[in-house]
């Protein structure tokens, strides 16, 4: 250790290159494992976490499904592999308090033993008694401790007092401690009300829009217990085929289940990328190394001479490389500790900007193991190389040192290539993922989403549990909201493109044979009134819109995409057909009378679930939750984005139902900001890392072709003398280097094509491989590299042969 020291002290510039490529490195990597940590793997905050599990239904559309109030029944009693089982809804409260504006809380409703099951107690107060679980006996309320501290100051005489909820007097019963929320699963939690359902609810098997979670027992495993609901679902079937066929039962580890597929592969392929930077490091690395050993290699000989085992030679080489590599990666986890808290403020879960990335155990762990890899990685070549040199022809040399045999050129080249070849990987597949979500924002989504302000309700069941009084509010809202200045149009509706319609379930045509239960179309229904197709500027295809004078007890109706109807009646006329569901229980029927084009979902990068799209009048199929839009003139457009615009739009509200908060006010260009600000800084970091790797690359190859300038010094003074031009000796170095990097540059389209691929594979919604953007990328990596090579090469020309002669 102490030669080892000395060693490094005595080439303070060698030293300080080798720390800060290695910090950048293993510091980049540390941060993304960090941040891959807290998304993916790290544990919920509830005690023995890993036996709690969400539970899934799936089906050949998707694998994860809520569930009916009928299925959650039966998986109580039929599930033993469960200590504990609860379900459970995300929901909005209203919460008025005297003279002051309705306000939006977010929450859960919730099973009376949801929070036994998370292994969680009051810190104040109680929680739900089955009792309360009871329409009517369920005016009761748990906050949070943020909403607790928030306001009402840590109040500790909360419990026990009275606040107006939906409309109604509601008495707090207890305040959870700091962590229960879990934002990474639930989003912000300001409290929790019981979810009280009726026997009608709880009867049935149709309605797919509960969330079960449950708790291992400590003699079952996970494997255990999803064969358990494997025959689970395999008896629904054959008991339930009409609602049941063809679906399944699905157990996450429940920290697992925080994010959806798209967000999961991309995290990792962000983090794997990261990886391509510490290996263009540990290539630089190494190469500096060989050069390093060459320049020492009479003192290795020596020191072989005079009894120096190979093994001995090798384990100093390695020890001081991996003594580099642990000094930059503590170097790597302050700046990995940086890195982290600089994404942490940016990244957005739910509604909330900001995530605490923690650097714990595992990740110093990671950086500690990364850090030993690392060293043996870049210092295993130089050091084997340096041990199997030729004693004798070595010290015969003369001179300060030796430049190295062809064999450790050849392995200098080939690390250089290796570089380039990365460097263009990484550039390409960033450079395929910003080009990819740049396209993905400017497609044609069959819809206009300039000019509209969009806001959200939710009618609670409190004052609007009957659909007439749904159907009451709805005109009232209306009228309102179109009064408003700049407004020329405003619609309700269940749901609204931008993340995806909220609402699906089967739709067969009439008068045509039912396919089996596994293999019924599902289809997006959004319940909605006459103008939205006008707010959205959403193309009639063929038909006509929905009229404003369309009752609850008028024959239903309904408006259809291109897709559905092509795959119903194709080359048929779809106006006057019918639709309607493959339940024999329900045997109602909605008639097409219009063919709209379809509408994509402006803020997902994930694939749509189906689609087939059903729009029918909103007071046919009241609903609860709204969605708000107002479309604006192009003159009043501005206003949208107006903070008074968003007061008149709560007034509006209030003037109807003070109880009544909207909320989420903001533009639909303002919504898909929010929701794509994650991939954004996505985006950022693939640039970065391409950017750095381009960096190193160039770092290294500058590196080479110097030493080869400093090698061939003598030679190019022969040249000169002997009458070579300068641009002769100009070109002799560039081609060396432009080879170099044209082998890269070979070897790195195959990896290019290897990612692009795996970014279609894992984001499937971006648009297809432009070739014309990894052309540009490939002319972007040859001129960096020629650049690094014309710096030594334009030396090279300058050399003076009377002094190049005199010093051989």
């Amino acid at each position: 250790m102490k030669f080892v020291f000395r060693s490094l002290l005595k080439s303070p510039g060698f030293t300080t290159i080798a720390l800060l490529t290695l910090a950048l490195g293993i510091g980049v990597n540390t941060a993304m494992f960090g941040l891959v940590n807290t998304l993916l793997f790290k544990a919920a905050p509830y005690p023995d976490a890993e036996r709690l599990v969400r539970i899934f239904r799936t089906s050949p559309q998707s694998q994860t499904w809520p569930h009916s109030a009928a299925e959650l029944v039966d998986l109580r009693a039929q599930a033993g592999s469960l200590e504990r089982f609860t379900y459970f809804r995300w929901h909005t409260f209203s919460f008025a308090e005297p003279g002051q504006p309705a306000e939006r809380i977010a929450g859960l409703a919730v099973a009376a033993d949801f929070f036994k099951t998370l292994g969680v107690q009051p810190a104040l107060g109680r929680s739900f008694s089955a009792e309360e679980l009871t329409p009517g006996k369920d005016q009761v309320i748990v906050l949070s401790h943020g909403l607790w501290q928030r306001r009402f100051g840590g109040d500790p005489t909360i419990v026990g007092r009275t606040l107006r909820i939906d409309g109604q007097d509601v008495t707090v019963i207890g305040v959870m401690p700091a962590g229960v929320e879990y934002p990474m699963l639930w989003g912000r939690i300001d409290a929790w009300r019981p979810l009280a359902l009726t026997t009608e609810q709880l009867q049935n098997r149709g309605n797919h829009y509960l969330n079960a979670l449950g708790r291992l027992r400590t003699t079952t495993s996970l494997r255990q217990a999803q064969a358990e609901f494997d025959t689970i679902a395999a008896r629904w079937a054959k008991d339930f085929p009409d609602v049941s066929s063809g679906a399944g039962l699905r157990l996450v580890v429940l920290h697992e289940s925080t994010m959806d597929q798209v967000g999961r592969s991309l995290s990792l392929t962000v983090m794997g990328l990261a990886g391509f930077v510490l290996l263009i490091a540990c290539a630089n690395l190494a190469n500096l190394q060989l050069a390093r050993t060459a320049s020492r290699a009479r003192e290795y000989a020596i020191r072989a001479a005079l009894g120096a085992s190979r093994r001995r030679l090798i384990g100093e080489l390695l020890l001081e490389s991996v003594v580099l590599s642990l000094a930059g990666g503590a170097l790597g986890f302050v700046l990995a500790q940086w890195v982290n808290d600089f994404l942490g403020r940016q990244i957005r879960i739910g509604d909330e900007l900001g995530l605490a990335i923690s650097l714990d155990l595992p990740v110093f762990v990671f950086a500690l193991l990364v850090s030993l890899a690392a060293g043996l990685l870049f210092g295993v070549l130089p050091a084997w190389t340096a041990s199997r040199a030729d004693v004798n022809a070595t010290l015969k040399q003369q001179g300060r040192g030796s430049t190295g045999d062809r064999s450790q050129h050849r392995l200098r080249h080939g690390l250089i290539v290796a570089e380039v070849a990365l460097a263009l990987s990484l550039l390409a597949a960033a450079g395929f993922f910003v080009r990819g979500v740049q396209r993905f924002s400017g497609l044609d989504m069959g819809w206009n989403r300039a000019g509209v302000l969009t806001a959200t309700l939710n009618l609670p069941d409190s004052n609007y549990g009957k659909d007439d009084q749904k159907r009451a509010f709805y005109p009232q809202a209306l009228e309102r909201l179109a009064a408003l200045p700049g407004v020329e149009h405003a619609a309700l509706s269940s749901s609204l493109p931008i993340w995806g319609y909220n609402s699906s379930r089967d739709v067969v045509p009439e008068g045509r044979p039912l396919p089996p239960p596994s293999a019924v179309p599902l289809a997006y229904y959004v319940a909605v009134t006459a103008d939205f197709f006008r707010v959205l500027e959403v193309p009639l295809v063929q038909g006509h819109d929905f009229s404003t004078n369309v009752r609850a007890d008028n024959p239903r109706v309904a408006i259809v995409n291109e897709t559905l109807a092509r795959q119903f009646w194709p080359g048929e006329n779809p106006i006057g057909k019918r639709i309607g569901s493959s339940d024999p229980d329900n045997k109602e029927w909605w008639e097409v009378i219009g063919v709209v084009r379809d509408v994509g979902f402006a803020g997902s990068l994930s694939a749509p679930d189906t689609r087939l799209q059903v729009y029918v009048p909103l007071v046919q199929e009241p609903w609860n939750y709204l969605s708000i839009a107002l479309k604006f003139s192009d003159s009043a457009a501005a206003t949208a984005t107006s903070t008074a615009m968003a007061n008149s739009l709560r007034q509006a509200i209030a003037g109807i139902d003070p109880d009544l908060p909207a909320y989420n006010i903001r533009t639909i260009e303002q919504a898909i900001e929010r929701i794509a600000r994650n991939i954004l800084l996505a985006n950022q970091l693939l640039v970065g890392f391409a950017l750095l790797g381009l960096l190193l690359a160039a770092i290294g190859l500058y590196g080479v072709i110097s030493n080869l300038v400093v090698q061939r010094t003598p030679e190019f003074g022969i040249r000169i003398a002997l009458g070579a031009q300068a641009r002769d000796v100009l070109w002799l170095v560039l081609g060396k280097g432009a080879q170099l990097a044209a082998l890269g540059t070979a070897l790195g389209l195959l990896g290019s094509f290897v990612l692009l691929r795996l970014f279609a594979a894992v984001i499937p919604a971006l648009p297809g491989q432009d070739y014309l953007l990894l052309a540009g990328t490939v002319v972007l990596l040859l001129a960096v590299a020629l650049f690094a090579c014309w710096i030594p090469a334009r030396r090279a020309t300058r050399v003076n042969p009377l002094e190049a002669l005199r010093a051989e």
